[in-house]
């Protein structure tokens, strides 16, 4: 081989199946593994396949239909809750507000109720507030699921869809990503339209069906108990307040007042106040839980899915 003559490349070291090339596009440089296809388009045909299952699903009714069972069933108890404590709050109210006239001076039995009436009160609220946002949410569940919504969805989707499936092949033939921006914009509003419609349905499907496997059973449960304490307040009440008293000695009347206060039910249920108010918190944090922990994670977690749809390539 003469000195001058220019060496040859090793051809073997090109032709090595494990080597990777290095080619310079659009002034950059990008890897190239032999064996696998230049610009894999399985993300960008996944993101194109879900946008056009997200176009179907906008008009299927059956999710909708489910959905709203779930929160007329919840929104149900909710109102059986507040009934009951309602009538507890009441029940006490006029027990607390009963005396017994001796002539000499009056006792109030009722006053040993002050700390439930107020752990009752507080209660009703909470029932108050969970019934509202119940009746927000199958509000804005109405509003997902109507004509414009579902049309805007759709439409925006089979858009997005298209804009990705023409956006591959230009990708093909070399046109730079920066003339692409119409492609991401209608991504964006197709990513919207989903949030619109299915944010609202995905959100109540998922708080109804994880109430029905963790919170359905202690619900009923303690919702039982506190009915049959409210009863029983209820009995007493009408024993000790409704009935007209005869003409007796302050001594009789007074002897006879206090075998029915300590003798009745009321006394059980003073006794037992702690029982009460650990069924009153066990039902606070169940309802907080269903109307609002529920549905503010489910929601999180759809929205950060939603951003992670948005940023595939």
């Amino acid at each position: 081989m003469s000195p001058h003559e220019p060496e040859e490349p090793a051809a073997h070291s090109l032709s090595s199946p494990v080597a990777a090339s290095v080619t310079k596009t659009a002034g950059s440089r990008q890897l190239i593994t032999p064996g696998a296809p230049t610009g894999a388009p399985v993300p960008r045909i996944l993101l194109v396949a879900i946008l056009v299952v997200m176009a179907v699903l906008a008009w299927w009714e059956a999710p909708q239909q489910w959905a709203l069972d779930f929160l007329d069933a919840t929104l149900g108890q909710a109102f059986s809750a507040f009934a009951i404590a309602k009538g507890l709050n009441a029940t006490i109210s006029v027990l607390q507000s009963s005396t017994i006239d001796l002539q000499v001076f009056q006792v109030s039995p009722g006053e040993a109720l002050d700390p439930a009436n107020d752990m009752i009160e507080r209660f009703s609220w909470v029932m108050f507030a969970a019934t509202g946002s119940l009746a927000l949410q199958k509000l804005l569940l109405g509003i997902s699921g109507s004509v414009i919504i579902k049309a805007f969805a759709s439409g925006a989707c089979l858009l997005a869809a298209l804009g990705l499936l023409t956006g591959s092949r230009q990708s093909g033939e070399g046109l730079h990503p920066r003339h692409r921006w119409w492609q991401v914009a209608i991504l964006r509003v197709a990513l919207w339209g989903i949030a619109l419609r299915f944010a609202v349905l995905s959100v109540a499907l998922a708080s109804g069906a994880a109430g029905q496997a963790f919170l359905d059973d202690s619900r009923d449960t303690q919702m039982a108990q506190l009915s049959v304490t409210q009863q029983q307040l209820a009995e007493v009440a009408d024993q000790q307040v409704g009935g007209a008293q005869e003409e007796r000695s302050w001594w009789q009347q007074f002897k006879g007042s206090m075998e029915g206060w300590v003798g009745g039910p009321i006394t059980s249920v003073t006794q037992g106040f702690d029982a009460m108010t650990d069924k009153v918190i066990d039902l606070t944090m169940l309802f907080i839980t269903q109307t609002v922990l529920f549905p503010l994670g489910f929601l999180w977690a759809g929205l950060r899915l939603l951003r992670g749809l948005g940023r595939l390539r």
